[in-house]
């Protein structure tokens, strides 16, 4: 008579196939870690970042695949990582935006020397350099390649954009996994406003007056006064 219920006696099984599961399991956790993006940790940072009042941009939200980073503190990243980094940037100027961008640079490859120039990163072009910036003391305008088809920009004060970074990146990759990147600097484009003055390596500049090619440098309190109460 068979007697129906649990059954509580331990099921025999061949010595090979605990062999066959054991190399199973070696070879499917080889080729998981294979198929793994070589990462590496790296620390952004933005220079003068204590100084950011005095500037025309904020920069608000700093994200790589749409999970947030915190600057100064060191952050786990794969292969790929610059094609998904966004960054928003809000316009806490009195002025509208026409043109400007962020970029990385990245300080450890390369002296900044010709020879050996620093990596860098930067971002997707926004908006349309003004025209008045190509004007050569020839008085001809010397328009670069694909000016014309530059997308206009009109980012008005406390509107915000986000930058991408998706034209860039494969030569970060083999630095990345060769070990060599570990430090990721934010710095900014030039950037330019509707009434044709730009903010440069953190100087404010007014345009050239007429029949002269310099731009005059300025405080920031007289770049941010409106033109028409300059003297």
């Amino acid at each position: 008579m068979v007697r129906r219920g649990v059954y509580r006696g331990w099921i025999r099984l061949p010595s090979r196939w605990f062999a066959f599961a054991g190399f199973f399991l070696t070879t499917l956790a080889a080729a998981f870690a294979q198929a793994q993006p070589p990462s590496s940790v790296i620390t952004f940072s933005l220079p003068d970042a204590g100084r950011s009042a005095d500037w025309p941009v904020a920069v608000g939200a700093v994200a790589i695949g749409g999970r947030p980073v915190r600057l100064d503190s060191p952050v786990r990243v794969q292969n790929g990582w610059v094609q998904t980094t966004t960054i928003t940037l809000r316009n806490v100027s009195p002025k509208t935006i026409v043109s400007g961008g962020m970029g990385f640079v990245f300080p450890e490859p390369g002296d900044g020397t010709e020879a050996h120039p620093r990596a860098a990163c930067w971002s997707v072009q926004q908006g349309q350099v003004p025209k008045l910036v190509w004007l050569g003391r020839d008085g001809v305008y010397h328009l670069p390649p694909g000016w014309e088809r530059q997308k206009p920009l009109q980012l008005a004060p406390g509107a915000a954009i986000r930058l991408t970074f998706t034209s860039c990146g494969q030569d970060t990759d083999t630095a990345l996994a060769s070990g060599r990147l570990h430090q990721a600097v934010l710095t900014f484009l030039t950037f330019y406003f509707a009434d044709g003055s730009r903010w440069s390596a953190k100087q404010y500049a007014l345009p050239p007056l007429a029949g002269t090619h310099a731009w005059r440098m300025v405080s920031r309190d007289e770049f941010m006064r409106p033109a028409r109460s300059r003297p």
